[in-house]
């Protein structure tokens, strides 16, 4: 993304909705459009689905500390 690049909008898709349920389809303004994960809030190009699930898999520090945590697992432990 070029320096001056600015966010103008969040679009609807209905890629699939497993890998974009963590990104908003944002309009620039420069008519392209960029994926911006929505914990961290960096903006990736939107061309490839694989790309971004690499994304919240690997790199992105929102899902890794969620994945730290225990958050988001379907471990349900009691307290007895």
């Amino acid at each position: 993304m070029a320096c001056n690049d600015k966010f103008v909008m969040v679009l609807e898709t209905k890629r699939n909705p497993s890998i974009w349920k963590h990104f908003d389809l944002c309009l620039m303004t420069d008519n392209h459009e960029m994926a911006r994960g929505k914990g961290c809030g960096k903006f990736m190009k939107a061309a490839a689905n694989s790309t971004l699930k690499l994304h919240i898999d690997r790199h992105c520090p929102v899902t890794k500390a969620k994945n730290e945590k225990g958050e988001g697992s379907k471990t349900v432990s009691s307290n007895v």
